[in-house]
């Protein structure tokens, strides 16, 4: 299995291409089996005309791509300025799915999985991983994603939605020579290939868990048969000065477990969703989280530059247990970068820290997906990262 990643912040679109095949080229032989291109608003008046360029010269099986404000490559992070990210990959006995958001009636699957399963992939080897790409504007992530989370249980769904365009019907979407306005497009993955995915939402538990005595939908009342705004209260008062003021600065998030069956929880445990609203006269809160539901465990959370990069690098201790990565692909937050951290390329460099040199693409995202245990949301603030390795003989 051979990977290949190029970047070019040539500002012609032409030039960056040549620039973009060339590196390629000295990575890899054509023709490949799987071609993702992501590309700055600064190109997409020319995207069909890369996408074919690019095409043509890799003749790839399965080729996705998407317009964004920013990209990511080895060691590097584009922002702001014009830039053409590429990942190509030879992966020997890997089966690849092309998957078009068009090709399904999402309201007629909503209510049987079962028939998003046998619509796109209906049989073949189980499946390891599904790359997805999304226009924001268009595509309903949060039911389209417990749809896809029913239909293949327990694979991990990694990706972004699509970040160069503030109103619908101009971003693009890039699926195998053709181009599209709205939608997703995808790839679902399977055989012989290792895949590992790392979620890190940036956050710091603060606190103790909670247990959810009393809510309705997103508000809740009591944790541990105590007033919800009481208990963040009571919380306070034992923090260390710098949390205090982290939450005074940038707020307070709330961490809602996932399974709750562990014994323990930690860091990838939880789905980070905001703190919406506090009531200080009944001593309500409100959770931007829809499943929030009496019984579950929560626990707050800070978020900042430093808690960010800490979360990143922690969980990625586990990626340098499993031997060398053949290749990556990153989905960064539009709200990270240079937004959050204080210099450039800090999420880019953590990987190449972790993973070593090895070929990197990716892009900052309006929304990142990826999962947290078993299941599969949409994100934000969040690094998602898939790493693919030789399949364990």
């Amino acid at each position: 299995m051979r990977f290949a990643s190029a970047l070019s912040e040539a500002e012609a679109f032409t030039t960056a291409t040549q620039e973009v095949l060339e590196q390629l080229a000295s990575q890899i032989k054509p023709p490949v089996d799987l071609v993702v291109m992501f590309a700055t608003n600064g190109h997409t008046e020319h995207i069909e005309k890369i996408h074919k360029q690019i095409n043509e010269a890799l003749s790839p099986s399965v080729s996705l791509g998407v317009t964004v404000g920013g990209v990511i490559g080895r060691q590097r992070e584009v922002e702001e300025t014009p830039g053409l990210s590429v990942m190509a990959a030879s992966m020997p006995g890997v089966t690849l799915c092309p998957l078009g958001y068009e090709q399904i009636d999402w309201q007629a699957v909503a209510d049987a999985p079962e028939a998003l399963r046998d619509a796109v992939y209906p049989d073949g080897d189980p499946l390891k991983a599904i790359i997805l790409l999304a226009d924001p504007f268009s595509t309903p992530m949060l039911s389209a994603l417990p749809t896809m989370n029913l239909a293949w249980p327990g694979v991990p769904i990694v990706g972004g939605m699509a970040s160069a365009a503030t109103k619908p019907g101009t971003n693009r979407l890039l699926i195998n020579g053709r181009v599209l306005d709205e939608g997703a497009v995808g790839v679902l993955i399977a055989g012989p290939v290792d895949i590992a995915c790392t979620i890190s939402q940036g956050c710091r538990p603060i606190g103790e868990p909670y247990v959810i005595t009393k809510s309705h939908r997103h508000i809740v009342y009591e944790l541990g048969g105590h007033n919800a705004l009481q208990a963040i209260e009571d919380m306070g008062k034992n923090l260390e000065e710098e949390d205090r003021r982290l939450i005074q600065t940038r707020g307070l998030m709330v961490g809602r477990v996932i399974n709750e069956y562990k014994e323990r929880f930690g860091r990838g445990d939880f789905l980070i969703r905001h703190l919406l609203a506090a009531d200080q006269e009944t001593g309500y809160i409100a959770i931007n989280d829809p499943q929030v539901r009496t019984g579950q465990t929560i626990q707050f959370h800070v978020h900042d530059q430093k808690t960010a990069q800490e979360d990143f690098k922690l969980l990625l201790e586990a990626q340098k247990l499993h031997g060398s990565a053949c290749g990556a692909m990153l989905f960064s937050c539009n709200g990270r970068g240079t937004h959050l951290f204080d210099k450039p390329h800090i999420d880019a460099s953590i990987v190449h820290e972790a993973l070593g040199d090895v070929p990197v693409s990716g892009f900052f995202a309006a929304g990142e997906i990826g999962p947290v245990g078993d299941q599969n949301f949409l994100h934000g603030h969040t690094a998602s990262l898939i790493v693919f390795r030789e399949a364990a003989k």
